[in-house]
């Protein structure tokens, strides 16, 4: 039995695969030939900034502009400690210049001098200027106005709260001296006294 089936395994048909090797259109082998052209390029230009970097770090320096003071012979250390020390008088000068411009000190001495009044921007707003100065000016009389108003005010009203004290005083008294004890006492100076007798009827007869 295995022999027979075995037999049947070698006898059963392969599938047909079909050729490999295809035949390329006119357009793909156009396509494939392009593709071919770029990588060449690619790499010859690959292969052309390399060696210039090569080039570069293996040559020498040449042809060099020599600055005044400096000799053909000078190491690349000494050049670089040349460039940070003019880069840092360079940054000492900046700096001053611009502590200079920050400065408040020209401002002040303009002010003081008066020097900032002949610019042409001021003397363009003379005008404006003579305006606003006029309004400080009436806005300082009508302070002081007002605060001579109110001054004003106070003394009025204290003059009227005296005022009003010694009325208040002044009637005091004059109630106190309408009182009957007091006018008792007042008139027994001048020798005369109160009558504690009812009054009576006078009858007055004709004589005819």
């Amino acid at each position: 039995m295995k022999k027979f089936f075995s037999f049947l395994r070698k006898t059963k048909a392969k599938p047909d695969v079909g050729p490999r090797n295809r035949v390329l259109t006119p357009v793909e082998i156009t396509v494939q030939e392009e593709q071919k052209r770029k990588l060449a390029e690619h790499q010859a230009k690959s292969s052309t900034r390399k060696k210039a970097l090569r080039t570069a770090k293996a040559a020498k320096q040449r042809n060099r502009i020599v600055k005044d003071g400096e000799s053909a012979n000078t190491s690349p250390g000494t050049s670089r400690k040349r460039w940070f020390r003019s880069r840092r008088q360079r940054n000492s000068q900046e700096r001053a210049a611009r502590r200079t411009r920050n400065s408040i000190s020209p401002i002040v001495r303009d002010v003081l001098s008066g020097e900032f009044l002949t610019r042409e921007g001021v003397t363009r707003h003379i005008p404006y200027l003579i305006f606003v100065s006029v309004l400080f000016i009436a806005y300082i009389a009508m302070g002081y106005q007002f605060e001579r108003l109110e001054r004003e005010k106070l003394k009025t009203k204290r003059q009227l709260e005296e005022l009003s004290a010694e009325y208040k005083t002044l009637k005091a008294e004059f109630e106190t001296q309408l009182q009957q004890s007091t006018v008792e006492q007042n008139i027994a100076d001048l020798g005369l006294r109160q009558n504690v007798e009812p009054p009576f009827l006078l009858e007055y007869q004709s004589v005819e």
